[in-house]
C-alpha cells in the first residue's frame, strides 16, 4: 500500500516537473521578445519573468495562473518609454504595484469585473493590433513608429525602403513554422510549443547560413539595476505624468489578471473559485519588486496559464520551478540566448497577436450592436492615440451609453376616438429633465379630455414628475386616471417605485386618483 502511494506521488511529481519544463519553453523566449518589443534590454524580461513566476506565483492561490511580462503590456510599456524615457520604467511599475496592493487589501478588486466587457475587449483587441503593427516593423529589422495607425500606415513603405529582406524571410518563415506546428496532430506537437520550435529553427538557420540579421544581445555581466543605481529614480515620483501612466498600467494589468483568473475558473467547470483581492495582492507584490529593479510590469498571462493547465499542472510547482530554471538559464547560458534573431522573436509576437485578435473576435460575435460600436471606438482610439486615451474614451462612451439608457424616457400618446380620452404611456426613466416634453404633450390634448397615464414600463419616477401630474390633476378635476398599483410592473423596479409613490409629495398630499 505504501509502495503504491509512493509510486503515485512520484508520478504526480514527475508530471508537475514536466509541466514546469514545458512552461519554461513557452515563457523564456516570450519574456525576451516582450522586453525587446518594449524597448528594454532582454535580461529585464528574464528577471521580470522570474519575479512573476516565483514571487507572484508563490503568493497566488490560483495554482494554474502564470504571471509575467505580457506581449500586450509590452506594447503599452513601449508607449510609456517613448513618452517618459527608460528611467521612468521602475517608478511606474512600482507605483502600479503599490496601487494594486491598496486595491487588494481594501477588497475593491470586484470593480475590475464591473468594467464594460466592450471596453475590456476593445482594450485587448487594440493591444493585439498594436503588437501586430509594431512587431511587423521589427520583424523587418525596421524601427516601430509612434502609434498604432502610424505603424499600420508605414508598413508599405517599410516593405519597400526599410526592409531587410533576410530578416523578412526569416520572420515569415518563423510565422509559417509556428502556424504549421500548431496544426500538427503528432504527440510531440503537444510537448514542444510552436513559438519554441519556430525560434530554434530560425536560430539554427541564421547560424548555419550566416544570415545578416540582428540578434538578441545580453551584457557580459547580467546584473540587476537596483533602485539606488539610478540617480533620477526618486525624481520620477514628482512627475504627475508618471502617476497617470502608473494608474493606466494599474488598470490594464489588473483587468488582464482578472480576465485570466476568470478564464481559469471557467476552465475548471465551476470546481474552483478564487479570491480576486488575494490575486491582486500577489500581482501588486510582484510589480512592486519588479519596479524596484526597474523591471517590466507583471500580469496574469492567459496563454501561459492555459498551457500550464493543459499540461496537467495541479500545484504551484511548475510555476515556481520554471521561474528558477529561467533564472539559471539566463545566468549560466547567456551566450546561447544570443543566437536568437530578433526578427524571429518579433515574428512570434505577430503570430501571438493574430491569435489574440482572432480569439477576441470569436468572443464578441454575440455582442449587441451598441456594444460593438463602443468596442470599435475603443480600438480606433487606442490605435490613433495610445492605450490610456483609448481606454478612457471607451469608458466615457460606455458610461454615457448607460446614462442615456438610465435617463431615456419613451413617450407614446394617442387619442381614443369617441371617448374624449387620451392615453399617455411612459417607458424608461421619468425625471425632471423630461418635464418640458411631457408638458408639451399635455398641452396638445383636446380640452376636456381624460388623461389615462400608463406607468407599467417606468424604471424610475422622480417627485418632480409626480408633482407635475398632481398639478395637472388639480387644474383638470376628475380627469386624471392612473392605476398606481401597476407602476413599474413591467420592470424589475416595481417595489422601489411603489415605495417612492407612497412617500409624501412636495405639497404634502398625493394626487387625486380616479378609477
Amino acid at each position: 500500500m505504501q509502495s503504491n502511494t509512493a509510486t503515485n506521488s512520484q508520478t504526480k511529481l514527475s508530471k508537475e516537473l514536466s509541466a514546469a519544463v514545458l512552461l519554461l519553453l513557452v515563457a523564456l523566449p516570450l519574456n525576451i521578445g516582450v522586453a525587446i518589443a518594449a524597448g528594454v534590454p532582454a535580461e529585464i524580461g528574464l528577471f521580470s519573468g522570474f519575479i512573476g513566476a516565483v514571487v507572484t506565483g508563490g503568493l497566488s492561490r490560483c495554482a494554474s495562473l502564470v504571471s509575467g511580462p505580457d506581449a500586450g503590456i509590452g506594447a503599452l510599456v513601449a508607449e510609456m518609454l517613448h513618452k517618459h524615457g527608460i528611467e521612468a520604467l521602475g517608478p511606474i511599475v512600482l507605483i502600479a504595484g503599490l496601487l494594486q496592493l491598496v486595491i487588494g487589501f481594501s477588497k475593491q478588486a470586484r470593480w475590475f469585473r464591473a468594467v464594460s466587457p466592450a471596453v475590456v475587449s476593445g482594450m485587448l483587441l487594440g493591444m493585439g493590433l498594436l503588437i501586430i503593427f509594431s512587431q511587423f516593423h521589427i520583424m523587418l529589422d525596421d524601427s516601430p513608429k509612434d502609434c498604432g495607425f502610424a505603424n499600420l500606415i508605414m508598413i508599405p513603405q517599410a516593405c519597400i525602403d526599410g526592409m531587410n529582406h533576410t530578416a523578412a524571410f526569416l520572420g515569415v518563415a518563423s510565422i509559417l513554422i509556428a502556424y504549421g506546428w500548431s496544426k500538427l496532430k503528432l504527440p510531440i506537437a503537444k510537448v514542444l510549443p510552436p513559438a519554441l520550435v519556430a525560434i530554434v529553427t530560425a536560430s539554427v538557420l541564421a547560424e548555419l547560413m550566416h544570415l545578416g540579421v540582428q540578434k538578441v544581445q545580453l551584457p557580459a555581466d547580467l546584473g540587476i539595476t537596483w533602485l539606488h543605481s539610478t540617480p533620477t529614480y526618486l525624481k520620477q515620483f514628482l512627475d504627475p505624468a508618471v502617476w497617470i501612466s502608473a494608474i493606466t498600467l494599474t488598470f490594464v494589468v489588473s483587468a488582464q489578471t482578472t480576465i485570466t483568473v476568470k478564464a481559469m475558473e471557467t476552465a475548471s467547470d465551476g470546481q474552483e473559485r478564487f479570491n480576486y483581492d488575494r490575486e491582486l495582492i500577489s500581482q501588486g507584490a510582484g510589480n512592486f519588486l519588479s519596479g524596484m529593479i526597474c523591471g517590466l510590469p507583471i500580469a496574469g498571462v492567459l496563454l501561459r496559464s492555459s498551457a500550464n493547465r493543459q499540461s496537467g499542472a495541479k500545484t504551484k510547482i511548475p510555476n515556481l520551478v520554471h521561474g528558477w530554471l529561467m533564472l539559471i538559464a539566463a545566468i549560466l547560458f547567456p551566450r546561447l540566448l544570443e543566437y536568437i534573431p530578433t526578427c524571429a522573436l518579433a515574428a512570434i509576437l505577430v503570430f501571438i497577436g493574430v491569435r489574440m485578435v482572432s480569439e477576441i473576435r470569436k468572443s464578441i460575435v454575440d455582442y449587441p450592436i451598441e456594444e460593438k460600436a463602443i468596442l470599435a471606438l475603443t480600438v480606433i482610439a487606442v490605435l490613433a492615440t495610445n492605450l490610456f486615451t483609448g481606454v478612457l474614451i471607451g469608458l466615457v462612451t460606455a458610461i454615457g451609453k448607460e446614462l442615456y439608457r438610465l435617463m431615456h424616457l419613451k413617450t407614446t400618446i394617442e387619442e381614443l376616438p369617441g371617448r374624449r380620452a387620451t392615453v399617455l404611456k411612459l417607458a424608461g426613466a421619468a425625471t425632471f429633465a423630461h418635464i418640458p416634453h411631457l408638458l408639451n404633450l399635455l398641452e396638445s390634448m383636446e380640452e376636456g379630455s381624460e388623461l389615462h397615464v400608463h406607468l407599467e414600463d417606468v424604471t424610475y419616477l422622480d417627485h418632480a414628475v409626480l408633482q407635475m401630474f398632481m398639478e395637472w390633476e388639480m387644474e383638470h378635476r376628475e380627469k386624471l386616471i392612473i392605476d398606481w398599483s401597476t407602476v413599474g410592473s413591467g420592470t424589475a423596479q416595481q417595489n422601489n417605485l411603489k415605495k417612492g409613490v407612497n412617500m409624501p409629495y412636495i405639497f404634502g398630499r398625493k394626487p387625486h386618483i380616479v378609477d
